[in-house]
């Protein structure tokens, strides 16, 4: 059965690539319907098993990064490199990559997962290790309310078999019951860095958050800018050059790291610090694209307050001339953006820079940054036009740079149209 299933899945995948499509769905959809136990029988055998990263924001690139820090310690990682983090999604991957004789020519794989899929995937396969990095209001019309978020994914972090990563600061996921047995490593941040990392409950009163570390961390972040991390890794200090930048990005840093640290505590230093320096942003997560004409367009996902909060730093670290706001309201994104919100946008106010707003609710977003004072310089509701005036704004700017925050839909169109416009956009199937 299993050879067949991986005919039928194979032959699906290469089909809708021949047509031009991702294929990322279908083949694991049809494969999970023939052969429900699939994934299991396929996944049982890796040597290292399996670990699963959860959690409402930074699961694409905290994955990205565990990988690339695994394989240079000599590791052979099975992964869903673009984000697929629906359970069909996971075995359209373990179709694209097994032997037609059922071999996966793995160590260990390391799976992303949506907060609720991943409940349906620790039903079939037991991790090895989960990684909960935080719980934040996102998309309420499919997740409901942030605290069943956080029931869905307790229920995951008590399917492991070994070792659990917790985010040390996060109130919620530090209450999650680890079952008996299970080692726990804290990761997070320090004391000095808490109006940083600030939770949805805390955004609207700053001056009274008080700092919560549950546990003692093996990795904790202690200061960041565009160039650099420094971390207390079991109290020792250490500075890592990255590409990374960003406050989002130093915490999911310090995450990987703490995986790193469950899945091989011996690792090379040197090697890890060589890999860091050499991390690139996951698509459309700080991704900046160089234009056939010399300007450089970065984009940013944002899908929710905390999300949009901390990308928003980015402006602290890098100056850009134009900036984009691209929000659509697809199912992928959620049909409520009334999170718009409770985002702060007041770095933007009486700014000089050129402000533009994109997608289906350009116009929902300029109004929202008109209430924060922040003049926009137009509202294109089709993202090609959108595109089109972000690219003349920074052609004509000094620094010939822009940013653009972008939901995801609209990232996916967005990236696609630039492939119009630079030879630096690689094709990704999700």
């Amino acid at each position: 059965m299993r050879f067949i299933s991986l005919l039928i899945g194979k032959t699906i995948l290469r089909g809708l690539r021949l047509l031009g499509r991702s294929g990322s769905a279908l083949p694991g959809l049809v494969v999970e319907k023939i052969n429900p136990g699939f994934l299991k029988k396929m996944l049982t055998d890796l040597p290292q098993g399996v670990v699963v990263v959860t959690g409402t924001n930074g699961k694409t690139t905290t994955t990205k990064v565990i990988t690339e820090l695994l394989e240079v310690q000599g590791l052979r990682v099975l992964t869903n490199k673009t984000g697929s983090n629906f359970v069909r999604g996971t075995v359209t991957t373990v179709i694209d990559k097994a032997k037609m004789n059922g071999a996966l020519p793995y160590d260990i794989a390391v799976f992303e997962q949506d907060e609720a899929h991943a409940v349906h995937f620790v039903h079939q396969i037991k991790p090895r290790g989960v990684l909960a990095l935080n719980i934040m209001r996102d998309q309420m019309d499919r997740f409901g309310e942030i605290d069943t978020t956080a029931k869905l994914i307790e229920k995951v972090v008590g399917s492991a078999t070994s070792w659990v990563v917790l985010n040390a600061n996060d109130e919620r996921v530090a209450k999650m019951q680890v079952p008996e047995g299970i080692k726990t490593y804290w990761y997070g941040h320090s004391k000095e860095l808490q109006h940083s990392f600030l939770t949805d409950d805390e955004l609207h009163h700053q001056d009274k958050t008080a700092y919560t570390q549950a546990g003692e961390m093996t990795t904790e972040l202690t200061s960041y800018d565009s160039q650099q991390v420094t971390f207390k890794i079991d109290g020792q200090e250490k500075v890592f050059k990255t590409a990374l930048s960003g406050s989002h990005n130093a915490i999911n840093l310090s995450a990987a790291l703490t995986v790193l640290s469950a899945i091989v505590p011996t690792a090379d230093m040197a090697k890890t610090t060589e890999a860091v320096a050499k991390l690139q942003p996951a698509f459309g997560r700080g991704e900046t694209i160089k234009l056939k004409t010399g300007e450089t367009i970065t984009l940013q996902l944002v899908k929710n307050p905390g999300g949009f909060t901390h990308a928003l730093r980015m402006l602290e670290l890098r100056s850009y001339d134009t900036i984009g706001m691209a929000v659509n309201d697809d199912y992928a994104d959620g049909r409520d953006v009334s999170w718009l919100w409770d985002v702060d946008f007041a770095v933007l106010e009486d700014t000089d820079k050129t402000v533009v707003c994109g997608g289906t609710r350009a116009y929902d977003m300029a109004v929202r940054l008109k209430y924060d004072g922040v003049k926009t310089t137009a509202n294109e509701r089709e993202l090609a036009a959108f595109v089109k005036t972000i690219n003349r704004s920074a052609a004509d700017s000094s620094t010939k740079t822009a940013i653009i925050f972008c939901t995801y839909t609209a990232m996916l169109k967005i990236r696609s149209d630039y492939k119009n416009y630079s030879d630096e956009v690689y094709g990704v199937t999700v």
